[in-house]
């Protein structure tokens, strides 16, 4: 059987990317998996930067969800369009079927959940749900903004209800994709977030940068906290920032802080604002995006990793920051304590207070922080025992069983399923 694998994102769009790059990693290298995996993306950099894992890809043609999309999900629409492709125009209102068909696949993974999904209509599909925000935080622009709710929730039914089975990041975030959008849990697969391939590549002793290099490149502060993040309103940077005006004025501490990450640069500007009406100029380094090589000596040098963001179930950084041994600080939410346990603290987001407190006991405390990392180390080596094609295998292997219903003895010119 031969299974596609779709990447589609680029490396500039954060931990999203990251995930999905560890996921066609695992899957292509998997020795659990005995079936050919074919990766697909639509950008040039992403076939480069896979290229440098060792891994090919083939390149497509990404369009968004068009007008004969929508009219091929129509009964009377699709009928009109396969009379078309049996007079001779075989590839309409089904492109992306006919490159799956070149290809010869038999199913598709898929490591979001976009238009790609509902493009796609005569190939089974495994797809991706990462976060539920939307429906988390109906509050926050990114949910409401541009009409993102009612688009993001029409691809999600659209998309889960038909797929072959539905990958969730954690027990949290499957029984939210059961409850909201009327999953069989049976068909919810759960493939927690690992570290990104630099920070594994920098914990086995191979990352390209060192701490004192990375210090020097950004003209870093000898003590600092770590908060790469996108600078979306979710992510929360305010209430960091207000907790270091209150680690100063109920602790007296000076500390600093460094955000990297992407975002609209409306989004960055409201958060520069913020830290210009807090005072806090001088003490705030925003680094913009930055190389996947220089992110694990970030980590390493820092005080702690401080994620006080509301968008889960589970977050990618602190995962990384417990595999280098940087202790972490995140937002005391049930789904954030299922994924971290005792490996992290957890603040208030209604009280800054909890912030300040936190980040003034990790630095007067020497034994918190060493009971920090041991937990943070034997987390991280929970991780690393994770085999994504050891967890996908018994729905992959099961497809193929049943595929031979309709495709077996199969011809090499002979695609029937």
């Amino acid at each position: 059987m031969r299974i596609a694998v779709f990447l589609e994102s680029m490396q500039s769009e954060g931990g999203g990317f990251q995930q999905a790059l560890s996921t066609v990693e695992s899957l292509t290298h998997s020795s659990s998996i005995k079936h050919d995996v074919v990766i697909f993306t639509p950008f040039e950099q992403t076939g480069r930067l896979l290229l440098k894992e060792g891994i090919d890809a083939i390149r497509f043609k990404s369009r968004g969800f068009s007008l004969i999309d929508r009219w091929s999900a129509t009964v009377v629409g699709n009928a009109i369009l396969r009379r078309l492709r049996r007079l001779g125009f075989k590839r309409l209102g089904r492109h992306l079927d006919a490159l799956l068909d070149d290809n010869k696949i038999d199913l598709v993974v898929l490591n979001e959940c976009t238009e790609i999904a509902r493009r796609i209509g005569d190939h089974p599909f495994i797809v991706t749900v990462w976060d539920l925000s939307h429906r988390d935080y109906p509050d926050f622009p990114e949910a409401y903004a541009d009409r993102n709710f009612e688009r993001h929730d029409r691809s999600l039914r659209m998309s889960l209800t038909r797929a072959l089975a539905v990958v969730a990041n954690s027990p949290s975030g499957a029984r939210r994709i059961a409850s909201l959008y009327q999953v069989d849990p049976g068909r919810i697969v759960e493939l927690p977030f690992v570290p990104s391939l630099a920070v594994r590549y920098h914990a086995d002793g191979a990352g390209a940068a060192t701490a004192e290099g990375v210090a020097r490149k950004y003209n870093l502060p000898s003590r600092y906290v770590f908060y790469p993040a996108f600078f979306y309103p979710l992510k929360n940077h305010l209430y960091l920032l207000e907790g270091l005006v209150a680690l100063e004025r109920q602790h007296g501490i000076v500390l600093d802080v460094v955000l990297c990450g992407g975002g609209a640069p409306w989004q960055r500007a409201k958060v520069e604002q913020q830290v210009q009406a807090l005072g806090l100029t001088e003490r705030v380094h925003v680094l913009g995006w930055v190389p996947d090589e220089d992110v694990p000596a970030l980590y390493e040098s820092a005080l702690a990793m401080v994620m006080p963001t509301y968008s889960g179930p589970t977050n990618l950084p602190p995962l990384e920051a417990v595999t280098l041994g940087c202790p972490v600080i995140y937002s005391d939410l049930p789904s954030f304590r299922e994924q971290m346990g005792d490996a992290a603290l957890y603040c208030d987001l209604t009280d800054v207070s909890s912030l300040a407190d936190h980040l003034a006991a990790l630095i007067k405390d020497s034994a918190l922080r060493d009971r920090l990392q041991k937990a943070g180390r034997k987390l991280a080596a929970e991780i690393a025992k994770i085999d994504y094609g050891e967890r996908l295998r018994p729905i992959l292997d099961k497809y193929a069983d049943v595929r031979r219903r309709w495709a077996w003895p199969e011809s090499p010119d002979d695609r029937t399923c």
